[in-house]
């Protein structure tokens, strides 16, 4: 029985690991999954960087940063199997989101909400007032980006009107709660957590935002998928049973209850199983907003690791300021996604795209040409 240390953050798109390791799909693989409860994105990126972990739930965009080098020490990591796409929203401190509501503007819509949110900013500045803070989980992030979209469809520069920090996903509702956040851009459940405790309001899901968004990943050190692949083989298999039955609504009462106990995710089982069904509270006891795609474990090819998406997420760390462009960088991001493993390894051919990758337009923006971005980095 090969053993394998995996770390992961407490968050609801953990599942397909969490239940690889306690569901009997990694031991049918002929793997014991040792999980590793970390509290931040740089632990996770750190402790896989030295070997003390042999692979972890991951950021897309933080492996290919690590890989380019960006904003650390450069350590070649590779992506053989997506955990999921979508899964994160936009949360609202309740005093800023009162105010949104005065402007008149149509928060149901996305782009009503990001507009709102740019009428409170303006009048603030215009008062004197200081400006808002708003965090994400890491900076080489699909949230970082997301809040950066939001932010500028309400004709907010995202670098000069706000703040933006990091905060590690568990403790986002309580920096909202005591006041040293205006709201915050993260993964279910920590949404769901700030709206039950009565300190935010989901203002926009991010599949609202960007249609079909690349997420967590699996991540692995490059010198150990090059010095392992047989077990990093079957570690793609047994992830890829497990996130089929993660999928099914008929096992999300039993998820709801695993993701819940201490050693994981340590939250009331309703507000995991609601998260997993894609309904979400905006507001203690108001409406559900349901979304098909909220969260998507499997469906549609979801696991293949898709070179597009880190593309586009190359794209995004370039237009954040984050990294130059440059065509060598380009296709070393591209190479940290690595489907042949994945296709090795479930040992069918590659799925038809099930759609146009949703993530190339944003739902309000310029919708991104790769080939454009590939060949002028624009």
């Amino acid at each position: 029985m090969k053993r394998l240390s995996i770390g992961f953050i407490p968050l609801t798109d953990a599942a397909v690991l969490i239940a690889a390791a306690e569901r009997g799909f990694a031991m049918a693989e002929g793997i014991e999954i040792e999980l590793h409860k970390e509290v931040s994105w740089a632990n996770i990126r750190d402790k896989v960087n030295v070997g003390l972990l042999d692979g972890a739930h991951m950021l897309g965009p933080l492996a290919i940063a690590s890989s380019l080098g960006l904003g650390h020490v450069r350590v070649p990591l590779v992506v053989p199997f997506a955990l999921n796409l979508n899964g994160s929203a936009i949360t609202i401190a309740k005093s800023v989101y009162a105010a949104m509501g005065e402007t008149g503007g149509d928060l149901t819509s996305a782009l009503g909400a990001a507009q709102a949110l740019g009428k409170v900013v303006i009048d603030r500045r215009e008062r004197g007032e200081d400006p808002l803070t708003f965090a994400a989980v890491y900076t080489f992030s699909t949230h970082h980006y997301l809040i950066r979209h939001f932010l500028t469809a309400g004709g907010i520069d995202p670098d000069r009107d706000v703040r933006l920090v990091v905060i590690p996903p568990p403790f986002m509702a309580e920096s909202l709660r005591n006041g040293l956040i205006h709201g915050f851009s993260v993964g279910s459940p920590w949404n769901s957590v700030a709206v039950d405790a009565d300190v935010g309001r989901i203002a926009v899901l991010g599949a609202e935002i960007f249609g079909w968004v690349p997420e967590k990943v699996l991540g692995v050190h490059a010198r150990f998928a090059n010095a392992e692949p047989e077990v990093l083989h079957r570690l793609v298999r047994a992830l890829n049973a497990a996130a089929a039955w993660c999928e099914d609504p008929a096992n999300h009462a039993d998820l709801a209850r695993l993701l819940s106990e201490p050693r994981h995710l340590s939250l009331p089982a309703d507000i995991l199983r609601r998260t997993l069904d894609g309904r979400l509270h905006t507001a203690p006891g108001g409406v559900l907003r349901s979304h098909p795609d909220y969260l998507v474990l499997h469906r549609e090819g979801a696991n293949r690791p898709d070179p597009d998406h880190a593309l586009w997420m190359y794209h995004q760390i370039v237009a954040a300021h984050q990294g130059d462009w440059a065509p060598d960088a380009a296709r070393e991001a591209i190479s940290v996604y690595r489907p042949d493993i994945f296709d090795a390894a479930v040992g069918a051919a590659p799925p038809s795209p099930p759609r146009e990758p949703d993530c190339v337009a944003t739902q309000f923006g310029p919708v991104f040409d790769k080939e454009r971005f590939l060949a002028t980095g624009e």
